[in-house]
């Protein structure tokens, strides 16, 4: 049973024939195969270009922050309406 698809070009053989510099070269080559019909780096891990690595991290910040203004726009808006109303019934 195969787990990796067949790609053009590449020789599939057993990775301990593999060293470890041919298998960097594969799954970090910028024409790899993207998206479900890619394969997998043995391990679950690939030698990543420290310029894929920056954009993991600057995507990961950009997320983390669209997430934290989706929860923290909504709750100030709630508090400060909640405040407005305490306010303008006490003096009313």
């Amino acid at each position: 049973m195969r787990t990796e698809p067949e790609q053009p070009g590449i020789e599939v053989t057993p990775a301990a024939d593999h060293d470890a510099a041919q298998l960097s070269s594969i799954y970090t080559a910028a024409d790899r195969p993207r998206g479900l019909n890619a394969y997998f780096a043995p391990g679950g891990e690939d030698d990543a270009t420290e310029e894929r690595r920056l954009d993991e991290r600057r995507n990961l910040r950009l997320l983390l922050a669209m997430v934290a203004a989706l929860v923290l726009i909504p709750m100030l808006l709630t508090i400060a309406a909640l405040a407005q109303e305490l306010i303008t019934h006490r003096s009313g």
